[in-house]
């Protein structure tokens, strides 16, 4: 009986019918332990225990072209939920070669792993929006029975199934059947080969190779049909050929030759090819082989005195004394030079300044670099001279052996660069502008089209180079994507939990902690390959946790960091003078946090392995209640002023989009405000009419007219503030302290609520030498902000009738963490997010020779 919307299977509650799959009806469903859809494709009947231990080494496949299963029950399999459209044709060659170098790359894997699809079909490939390509159901075919097909094409005919996997039975789809398999003949990865090749035609010509009026009619054409490929591309044409041989001896041994057959490269001929008729005589035979046997006996003294190749070794690189190198809060990464001699990274002295320190790697010191005090995202030029780095909302670079620093660009908040063999630099200024390049001797900045990203880094061609997405993180995946600086159409390298860098023929990332290496073509710009580990417990950073502790030389130098004290970061009570007092509640990943208006309680966004969610604190016994189960924005959570509701963002529709929830947990969310982009809340005006937000794809500040009743106006949202970001109401209501980079580095300015008419009142300037995350104190009389070392500084402010009066800025304590932090309403005490005490937290690993383990 088929199942209905809200019944269960396990922990998978079911959404939606999607259709029919090759074994009975297919669900969308939603697991909750996980907190994502998933597709659920039932049979009817229960699976034996060889169909679970075979589907159970499926489910060890992990590569971004193949769709992942992730469980098996009793008679459903539990898949990834792939949302896009069917490998259709047709497509012109160079537009189809992207999705057959991954069509490719997911048969690789699998083979590798002596897994054989025996039914790939268009209607068995989806493409996703991003452009990534997902082969289904891989392996499964020869464990699966379907139902009595519907379909009244022939050429839609489902999955013949008889018998499994013994020799003697029909296994696979009629039009896309090697011709073993339409004689009986068990499939292997040739047979994949031959389907490879059909489905190939069909997406370059937009027909089919085989057709016909009946299944037996087509698979006659399959035995006995000679294969016509003229209307294929002449590029594609040798390609098919070696796929499409009917006599699987002859075929491509491997589909790893179909790379090789595609950019042109000499194939591997099949291992299986009938040899040639011998024609020498047998006496001919024995002395060559006595011959070959001496040769062999006195070449091998000649190969023993080869030595062998290095193994790999492991160095363990400290601190310099009394520092901490905690790249949490400091995001002075390291990064080694080119030429592996030196390497730079961030570490905070004991009286709080966070230089850049260069060290030899010959050398046992490291040296400070003066002029680089709270730089951030180090990177080398290529020939390991220069560093440039970000700071105070520029972007810099400095002579390696010292010297003064000088500005290339503004960059408000500098999130990663890379410099090219061309001279030309690629950066982030902030999130919110995506990827742009500057020459590296300085001068106009160009923005580059495509993708928002971050963390870029150049490939050896000095032209292309990889890049992360920019909102990776906080619920959204890691999508690892490749630019050009011509401009040409970014697209999909594979995913990831970090950025990617590129050495010694290989990506290195992270995958959940693990250091990873995938075999990278530079000349084709291609992944290929399985995915090896290299290290476990590798340090990231970032609220997202998506900039990977790591670096790599191009002389074959590995480092990282490891991920001691990343346990939780634990709210802590500071005095002005910066002194700890209590802490509350249990060490968690707090991304950051609000108190209440009565400041009883605190929400915190807390983040749990990529899924983000706001927990309420009682300040009392501080403990913490999960509230949302949907991943929520990593800076959201807003009091409503009377306490009863708070206002955050979602990606639930794929975007950002304001949800307001009631705080003690009843009731359900309540969607209030989507545009289509991505914004985050920030404060909400203390009469209850306005809740200020902003976008993170441009500055301005908006408020959004709000009801008595705490629910939205369904108004507009009115531009409050053209240049600005992160806006606070003051306590009155009547002033907004905000964030704007408009005089070319990001400090706090004030201005009045509603905005005065152009030409009246205006802005005023708060902080000096920078700012960011403004506060008030709840009389209004003072604000403090975070200066760009992330020093918690104190202004006085004092309002009269149509006047304000700014006092001097003055530091309090710091440096504060990356997930802020508020004030007690008389403004004299702090809660902040420590990160976990730790003596291994700095501890760098040095390797050489790395590329050593991947060979065995």
């Amino acid at each position: 009986m088929p199942l209905a919307i809200g019944d269960k299977l396990g922990p998978y509650e079911i959404v939606s019918l999607l259709g029919k799959g090759g074994m009975g009806e297919v669900y969308r469903a939603h697991d909750s332990r996980l907190n994502r859809d998933v597709a659920v494709k039932v049979a009817g009947a229960q699976f034996s225990e060889r169909f679970a231990r075979e589907a159970r080494s499926i489910a060890a496949l992990n590569h971004t072209n193949i769709c992942h299963l992730y469980d098996v029950g009793p008679d459903y399999l539990v898949m990834e939920f792939v949302e896009g459209q069917e490998l259709r044709g047709p497509l012109g060659f160079d537009e189809a070669l992207p999705l057959i170098q991954q069509l490719i790359d997911g048969i690789e894997a699998a083979h590798e792993r002596n897994i054989v699809h025996r039914d790939l079909k268009p209607a068995n490939i989806k493409v996703t929006p991003e452009g990534t390509l997902k082969i289904l159901d891989f392996g499964l075919a020869k464990v699966t029975e379907p139902p009595p097909s519907t379909s009244t094409s022939p050429e839609d005919s489902p999955t013949f199934t008889m018998g499994a996997t013994v020799a003697g039975t029909i296994l696979g789809t009629a039009g896309y059947m090697a011709p073993e398999q339409a004689k009986g003949v068990a499939a292997d990865r040739r047979s994949d080969i031959w389907a490879f090749g059909v489905v190939v035609y069909e997406l370059l010509t937009g027909k089919r190779l085989f057709a016909g009026d009946s299944a037996i009619e087509i698979l006659g054409s399959v035995l006995s049909k000679d294969v016509d490929l003229s209307a294929a591309p002449p590029r594609a044409r040798s390609l098919l050929r070696w796929c499409l041989e009917k006599d699987r001896k002859r075929r491509l041994a491997s589909i790893t030759d179909a790379r090789r057959v595609l950019t042109g490269e000499p194939a591997d001929e099949p291992v299986n090819r009938p040899a040639a008729p011998a024609r020498t005589p047998r006496i001919a035979w024995a002395l060559a082989g006595l011959a070959l046997a001496s040769a062999l006996a006195v070449s091998a003294i000649h190969f023993r005195e080869k030595p062998p190749e290095a193994p790999a070794v492991r160095t363990t690189i400290l601190p310099p004394e009394n520092t901490d190198s905690d790249y949490t809060n400091g995001l002075g990464l390291p990064a080694l030079s080119p030429d592996g001699k030196r390497l730079v990274f961030g570490a905070r002295t004991s009286d709080g300044k966070n230089p850049l320190w260069v060290r030899p790697l010959d050398g046992l010191t490291a040296q400070p670099l003066a002029g680089t005090d709270g730089a951030t995202f180090p990177f080398w030029s290529p020939d390991s001279r220069y560093i440039a780095f970000f700071v105070d909302g520029k972007l810099k670079k400095i002579d390696a052996s010292g010297g003064p620093a000088i500005t290339l660009a503004d960059a408000p908040l500098g999130r990663g660069g890379s410099w090219s063999s061309a001279g030309v630099i690629v950066f982030t200024p902030a999130n919110s502008q995506g990827l742009v390049k500057v020459s590296s001797a300085g001068g106009p900045v160009t923005p580059l089209p495509g993708t928002k990203g971050r963390l870029p880094w150049f490939l050896p061609d000095g032209e292309h180079y990889l890049f992360q997405n920019a909102d990776a993180g906080g619920g959204n995946p890691v999508v690892l994507r490749l630019g050009s600086l011509e401009g040409a159409a970014d697209r999909l390298v594979l995913e990831a939990s970090s950025n990617a860098v590129y050495a010694q023929g290989n990506l290195l990332y992270l995958r959940d902690g693990t250091l990873m290496a995938k075999p990278f073509d530079a000349k084709r710009l291609v992944a290929a390959g399985e995915e090896t580990p290299v290290a476990e417990d590798v340090r990231s950073v970032l609220n997202t946790r998506t900039a990977g502790v790591f670096t790599v030389s191009a002389t074959g130098l590995l480092l990282y960091g490891d991920r001691a004290g990343q346990q939780g970061r634990t709210l802590t009570w500071f005095d002005r003078s910066g002194k700890a007092g209590k802490t509350l509640g249990p060490p968690m990943n707090i991304l950051s946090f609000r108190f209440s208006p009565d400041r009883k309680s605190l929400a915190a966004a807390v983040g749990d392995h990529g899924s983000n969610n706001i927990w309420i604190y009682d300040l009392a016994r501080g403990v913490p209640t999960r509230l949302t189960t949907e991943t929520v924005g990593l800076r959201t959570q807003v009091w409503s002023p009377d306490g009863k509701t708070i206002a955050f963002t979602s990606k639930r529709k794929g975007h950002n989009d304001l949800y307001l929830r009631a705080s003690n947990g009843s009731g359900s969310d309540d969607l209030v405000f989507a545009d289509g982009t991505e914004k985050i809340p920030t404060s909400w005006s203390p009469d209850g009419k306005f809740l200020l937000f902003y976008p993170l794809d441009s500055f301005g500040i908006f408020a959004l007219p709000m009801e008595a009743d705490g629910t939205a106006a369904k108004q507009t949202p009115v531009l409050a503030i053209p240049k600005g970001a992160s806006g606070h109401f003051s306590p009155d209501g009547k002033l907004i302290a905000y964030v704007s980079s408009e005089s070319g580095r990001v400090e706090i300015f004030l201005t009045q609520f509603p905005p005065p008419p152009s030409g009246q009142g205006g802005k005023r300037q708060v902080s000096v030498a920078g700012g960011t995350g403004p506060r008030w104190r709840e009389d209004g009389k003072e604000i403090f902000y975070l200066g760009l070392t992330r020093m918690l500084m104190a202004v006085d402010v004092s309002i009269g009738i149509g006047t304000v009066t700014i006092g001097q800025p003055h530091p309090l304590f710091g440096p504060i963490g990356t997930s802020g932090y508020d004030v007690s309403a008389d403004g004299q005490s702090f809660l902040v997010a420590v990160e976990p005490e730790t003596k291994s937290a700095g501890t760098l690993t040095l390797v050489q020779n790395w590329t050593s383990a991947l060979r065995k």
